[in-house]
């Protein structure tokens, strides 16, 4: 077993299906898709043929979707774009205190030009209902609530939050970060009512560098991205045909195997748990038991959990502190990172003495049971 990569909610090994489906959009449609010479029509078909898979994944229209860089970008997109159409005086900005940065960098972003923000508790992932109520008693904009987290694995009741958002007002929108649910969960924007739902390629074996937005048809948005106008003028930038074709293959791979996965994975999360359990009578496990299988945070007290991440990797064993995107807080300039928003497992009520020592395990359906037995027993090792 040359290594154990147990990393997938920070991104996966991409498919064959995706890595061939690129290469041959890259090599053979290396026309510009906004090009009207044959050149571009050809690499224009690659895009628009991906797009189609992408909207019939989430059971939309291909004019609702919109290819962006990322999941970051989508997120950027959907509450810039939203909250920037409606502008500040139409109503607040309500996010769950649990979003990723994406989002609350975004929210911290609009707060700095004028919008009112507000993030609603969810504390152990309880979507805290009474607090949502309070919040749309005022004019609210835009609501934008993940459906799974990124760290913890919390699945939130969107179609329920949703429903809650439009028995107090019709003209808010609700934005959805599907990211970590998309190609693991049923994600259908339609049967949610969400407005805005973003996706991401790389979290499914798909290539980093592209995600999409869904915009549902009539959605007043603003762009972000000046250009060439290109995406229909939200997204502008240069096309990227061979990253839409790879992520198009992902999709197909993903959903081909989603029920199939989904129950592989149960089952290591099961095994993981009770191993857990078995060798460490301190264990604290910080994801919920209906929460999602794929991923996996837990703590034990006492541990150098840098060391112990370093010391795992040595052994061809890669796991995870928390969110990658948390890392480079420790890589920036002095001064320039502005710790405005207390991280997840705080907010989540994880206690310090968890926080300080919780690791996080994300599994993808090519993942073994061999793999977990192999990466408890060096946890016991490397513990003692």
């Amino acid at each position: 077993m040359d290594e154990i990569y147990f990393d997938n909610a920070a991104t996966t090994r991409p498919t064959p299906e995706a890595v061939c489906a690129l290469t041959n959009a890259l090599v053979g449609e290396y026309g510009n898709a906004s090009s009207i010479h044959a050149r571009g029509k050809a690499a224009k078909q690659v895009l628009e043929d991906a797009r189609a898979i992408v909207a019939e994944a989430l059971g939309v229209d291909a004019e609702e979707i919109y290819f962006t860089s990322g999941a970051t970008e989508a997120n950027n997109l959907a509450l810039y774009g939203a909250a920037g159409a409606a502008g500040p005086d139409a109503g607040a900005v309500v996010v769950s205190a649990l979003e990723h940065p994406s989002v609350t960098k975004t929210v911290r972003g609009l707060r700095r030009s004028g919008w009112k923000t507000l993030h609603i508790p969810a504390v152990g992932g309880n979507f805290d209902f009474d607090a949502l109520h309070d919040a749309l008693q005022e004019p609210v904009s835009l609501v934008s609530v993940m459906m799974v987290n990124n760290e913890l694995g919390y699945i939130f009741p969107i179609k329920r939050i949703v429903q809650a958002v439009r028995e107090r007002s019709s003209s808010t929108l609700v934005h959805c970060d599907a990211v970590q649910a998309f190609g693991k969960f049923e994600v259908l924007p339609r049967e949610l009512g969400v407005d805005l739902l973003s996706v991401a390629s790389h979290k499914i074996g798909g290539p980093k560098g592209i995600g999409a937005l869904y915009v549902k048809g009539g959605t007043s948005m603003h762009t972000t991205a000046f250009g060439g106008g290109q995406e229909r003028g939200l997204r502008s930038g240069t096309e990227a045909p061979f990253l839409a074709a790879g992520f198009a293959a992902a999709i197909g791979v993903a959903l081909d195997r989603r029920k199939e996965s989904f129950e592989h994975v149960s089952m290591l999360r099961d095994r993981l748990v009770a191993g857990l359990h078995e060798r460490f009578s301190n264990v604290i496990v910080n994801s919920r038991e209906d929460g999602s299988p794929y991923i996996v945070s837990f703590a034990i007290p006492g541990i150098d959990r840098r060391s112990l991440v370093q010391d795992l990797s040595d052994r061809g064993i890669y796991v995870s502190l928390s969110s990658a995107c948390s890392y480079n807080r420790h890589t920036v300039p002095a001064g320039t990172w502005r710790e405005k928003h207390p991280l997840v497992l705080e907010l989540a009520g994880v206690a310090e003495a968890a926080r300080d020592s919780t690791l996080r395990v994300s599994f993808c359906a090519d993942n073994t049971a061999e793999e977990v037995d192999v990466f408890l027993s060096s946890l016991s090792e490397l513990c003692v």
